[in-house]
């Protein structure tokens, strides 16, 4: 009996012990055209301030380009909906440079999108959902 009682007490404190599980998200930015400047990457976990507000992103990374083609650790993470916003710093400035009319004169990419989008993507198109550890391709893009 007392070996039963041990062995529910410790199911119990393992069982309120863990911690949710995490798991590895990286990205893989290909398309890099000039090895220039920083990656400035943003990482949201709802639509709120996406895809720019870099106060409102859950985490934000400045990375230096390296070559034309990086793999990037952005950390572990509980399961979940995630999107990756990027651009390429190339004047070192601290932000994406636009045209008069608000058009990017940097390169930049978003999780899921391989072609350039027609307006600034939502959330939803570019999410995705973190269930395991992975590697998402994200292609750089200019126009």
């Amino acid at each position: 009996m007392k070996k039963i009682v041990f062995v529910v007490l410790i199911s119990l404190f393992l069982g309120f012990s863990t911690s949710p599980k995490k798991f590895k998200l990286s990205i893989k930015v290909e398309g890099i055209s000039e090895v220039k400047g920083n990656l400035g990457i943003l990482l949201f976990n709802s639509e709120d301030g996406y895809p720019e507000t870099s106060t409102k992103a859950l985490k934000s990374y400045t990375v230096k380009v390296e070559s034309e083609s990086m793999t990037i650790e952005l950390g572990e993470f509980v399961k979940g909906e995630y999107a990756v916003t990027l651009m390429q710093d190339k004047n070192m400035n601290g932000r994406m440079d636009k045209n008069m009319i608000g058009i990017p004169k940097e390169p930049f990419g978003f999780t899921k999108l391989e072609s350039i989008p027609f307006g600034t993507p939502s959330f939803d198109e570019t999410r995705i959902v973190l269930v395991k550890s992975t590697v998402e391709r994200i292609k750089m893009m200019e126009i």
